[in-house]
């Protein structure tokens, strides 16, 4: 005859959990976890003995205490994913940790939140890279299409990491993303469009930006390799104009429409940067740019400790700048390819005049030479012009070595 299931034993406290004997003589411990977003979440588990579902009871209760997530066989891929977010997101970087956020809750929790952690496979997860779409409603044109090879990236890595963060708990045996990966398709294997302006490319649209009241932060971009929010973020406290030198020690970004000052991308990208030139003309020209849009505002104006500036003094918001950039681009008669070819062509013509790459990297705060060498590197015609061997001239001349 069966045994009904026995009382909590002990007897704990409020909010200390529960272990109890089943009718199977099998035990189950339960408890009421804290996550770090401040919901509280009901977790459980059935195991052979007391002192197992003692034990497994106490690793709740101190990994709640540290701030960590409990994992149960019922854990779901949405529960995990989150409170894994949720625990690194003050040590990354603003734009980052939002960007990571906004793909987890796209993408991830809507293909595979439901799914159980522990029954997740590299089937699954090939399949679910296989459906990705776009699902930003902001542009429809897009909708329903599939989503780029960049993006699947994004969403695998964040995946990975998240399940390699689970093995080294214990909570899974293995990591899936390991072993699935997005596959790309024909035409991104196939896309051969530079992503950096040529020198003389660079150059036009250097000499129409140059006298944009605005466009001037793009020259600055252009002739540094500095990122947009590094630039736009740039404080007068970190533009030493006398030893022509700048700090990178901030960046500003658009969060949700809003401007936001955060830490730099990465640990490399906290560094200061020599510049001399017309970019150093530039910084020594803002503060006059200033004096007179403080007189053409009069009352408008207000002001701030920013280096590039609107016309009534405020930072610029990195999302206010790609009209100005295209029309720039017009102008100057190059194809526009956002801001970001302003980086990629500083990196590709410095590697064009013979500059070693793991002096480039470190100048831009790349974490890996390796990385700005493959993602940022262009490798123009002209680059490959005259590049056969000529065998004859080649034995003419040793055979007129003595």
């Amino acid at each position: 005859m069966a045994r009904k299931a026995e009382k909590d034993i002990p007897k704990r406290g409020n909010g200390r959990g529960s272990v109890r004997r089943l009718p199977s003589g099998r035990w189950q411990w339960r408890a009421s976890v804290e996550l770090p977003n401040g919901e509280v979440k009901r977790v459980a588990g059935t195991v052979d003995t007391k002192t197992e579902a003692e034990d497994a009871l106490s690793r709740v209760r101190t990994d709640a205490a540290r701030g960590q997530f409990a994992v149960t066989p019922k854990t779901t891929v949405e529960d995990y994913v989150r409170a894994w977010h949720d625990l690194r997101k003050d040590a990354q970087a603003a734009k980052y940790s939002h960007g990571q956020k906004n793909l987890i809750e796209t993408h991830i929790i809507p293909g595979i939140g439901k799914r159980r952690l522990a029954t997740i496979t590299p089937r699954d997860l090939e399949a679910f890279y296989a459906g990705l779409q776009h699902r930003d409603k902001r542009r429809e044109e897009n909708l329903g299409q599939p989503l780029s090879d960049s993006m699947k990236r994004q969403i695998h890595n964040i995946l990975r990491q998240a399940f390699a963060e689970a093995v080294r708990h214990g909570d899974l045996m293995r990591n899936p993303a390991d072993v699935a990966r997005p596959k790309y398709t024909r035409e991104a294997a196939q896309d051969e469009t530079a992503k950096a302006w040529t020198e003389e490319e660079a150059a036009r649209f250097y000499q129409v930006a140059r006298q944009d009241r605005r466009g001037v932060a793009f020259c600055f971009m252009l002739a540094t390799g500095l990122r947009i929010g590094e630039t736009l973020g740039l404080r007068w406290e970190n533009a030493d104009l006398e030893g022509g030198r700048v700090h990178v020690r901030e960046a500003l970004v658009s969060l949700s429409g809003k401007a936001h000052r955060t830490t730099p991308k990465t640990a490399r990208s906290r560094r200061t940067v020599k510049v001399g030139g017309d970019a150093l003309a530039i910084l020594r020209e803002m503060p006059q740019r200033v004096a007179l849009d403080r007189e053409a505002q009069g009352e408008k104006y207000v002001g701030s400790d920013a280096v590039f500036t609107s016309a009534r003094g405020l930072p610029i918001l990195p999302d206010n700048v790609y009209k100005l950039m295209r029309s720039l681009c017009e102008q100057a008669g190059v194809p526009y390819k956002g801001t970001h070819v302003l980086r990629h062509s500083f990196i590709s013509i410095q590697g064009q005049h013979g500059r070693p790459v793991e002096v480039i990297s470190a100048h831009v705060g790349h974490a890996r030479a390796s990385f700005t060498q493959d993602r940022y590197r262009t490798v123009f015609d002209k680059e490959r012009d005259a590049l056969t061997l000529d065998f004859s001239a080649l034995t003419e001349d040793s055979e007129r070595e003595p």
